[in-house]
């Protein structure tokens, strides 16, 4: 699934304000608090920017954000390129640093962040456009989620966990919600009862539209398939003259397309025919160079002269595009392309308040709040 759909789902488990490659729930210490009931209850968003954490800072189609939710999405996407600029660059994050291509950090974090806010107002909305809700089993789970939280952390624990986010237990309920309206409304996708329902035919036709090819194949290899090593020249020459021979023998049916099968599920070596016994569906940039180029050159029912690659040599076979493997690999991408476009097509009107948001503050109280999180655990620990 999409790359947003893991980070909504991040909001306990995954990657926190410290851009650390793991992590794990954040532990404190019970019997003593780091921060006041005070604090818990006007949350780090008023903490740090003066601005209530339920006050609406943007707006979609009538759905509405509070400033807690764009305070979580600073946390996250700050924390996020501060890994990412220390996994890769070797230094941490500095707000004022511009960024190839995005300008600013500052910014560019603003602006990533509201992106996500318009993203689960998105869902939201289009979850109730066409009636997608979350199933019994699915509420379920949501609540043994909860539950499982606060069996490990008390009830205390939670809302300390869930403050640390820069969230309320309310905030951090709709946010998990929203987690599971993206996956209801992608399963909707392959219910024929769904107003959302894209059949088989329908992604047949998208993933044509996209480039995608089936192609069969022979493989008489040059190498070993498990080592890569390359085959002594002998067997070399024998696997060509082998190669040859099947391509004569194609050339000479009366039934080509039929023969081809027969003679790929005798002779072929391709290691992946057991799970592809029918040839492969893909599109551009699947395949090495070679392959690719010989398969676009085809036309459907066509055979190929031999086609030699880093593995060997081929013979090849354009089929029709098979519909069901067709569906199958571009089923993701088109619901992925139908929530893109809904984006793209909905405004996101954006209030005042954006204005007090500052990135640093909030960034900076964030990590306090984990800090004193972090601290605490060290003192249980010892």
């Amino acid at each position: 699934m999409s790359i947003w759909k893991d980070r909504i789902l991040s909001a306990l488990l995954a990657v926190a304000v410290t851009g650390a490659a793991t992590a794990a729930i954040w532990r404190f210490a019970p019997e003593k608090p780091q921060f006041t009931e005070g604090q818990l209850r006007s949350g780090i968003t008023y903490e740090a920017t003066g601005v209530a954490p339920d006050a609406v800072i943007a707006t979609l189609e009538g759905n509405t954000a509070p400033a807690e939710l764009l305070t979580y999405q600073i946390g996250y996407s700050c924390s996020y390129l501060n890994y990412m600029l220390q996994a890769y660059g070797g230094r941490e994050l500095d707000l004022n640093e511009e960024l190839p291509g995005a300008g600013d950090a500052r910014s560019y974090i603003l602006q990533q962040s509201l992106d996500l806010v318009k993203q689960q107002l998105l869902v939201e909305n289009l979850a109730k456009k066409y009636g997608v809700t979350l199933s019994e089993a699915e509420e379920a789970e949501l609540a043994a989620d909860r539950e499982s939280y606060i069996a490990e952390l008390g009830e205390e624990g939670f809302r300390t966990e869930v403050y640390r986010l820069g969230l309320s237990e309310e905030g951090y309920e709709r946010m998990m919600r929203a987690n599971y309206l993206y996956q209801a409304l992608y399963n909707s996708y392959s219910d024929p009862g769904s107003a959302l329902y894209a059949s088989d035919d329908v992604l047949h036709a998208y993933a044509a539209g996209q480039g995608y090819i089936t192609v069969d194949h022979i493989l008489i290899p040059s190498v070993d398939l498990t080592t890569r090593e390359p085959l002594d020249e002998e067997t070399v020459g024998q696997n060509r003259a082998q190669a040859e021979e099947l391509l004569s023998q194609l050339r000479e049916s009366e039934d080509p397309i039929a023969r081809f099968k027969e003679l790929a599920d005798q002779y072929s070596q391709d290691t992946g025919r057991a799970s592809y016994p029918d040839g492969y569906t893909f599109t551009s940039g699947a395949m090495v160079q070679e392959f690719e180029d010989a398969a676009y050159a085809l036309g459907e029912n066509e055979i190929s002269e031999i086609v030699e690659s880093p593995y060997g040599f081929h013979i090849l076979l354009r089929k029709p595009l098979d519909v069901s493997a067709a569906a199958d690999a571009v089923r993701e991408e088109y619901f992925d392309a139908f929530i893109l476009g809904e984006k793209d097509r909905a405004e996101l009107q954006v209030s005042p308040a954006v204005e007090q948001m500052s990135v640093d503050a909030i960034y900076d109280a964030l990590r306090a709040a984990q800090s004193a999180g972090q601290e605490a655990a060290g003192a249980l620990d010892g």
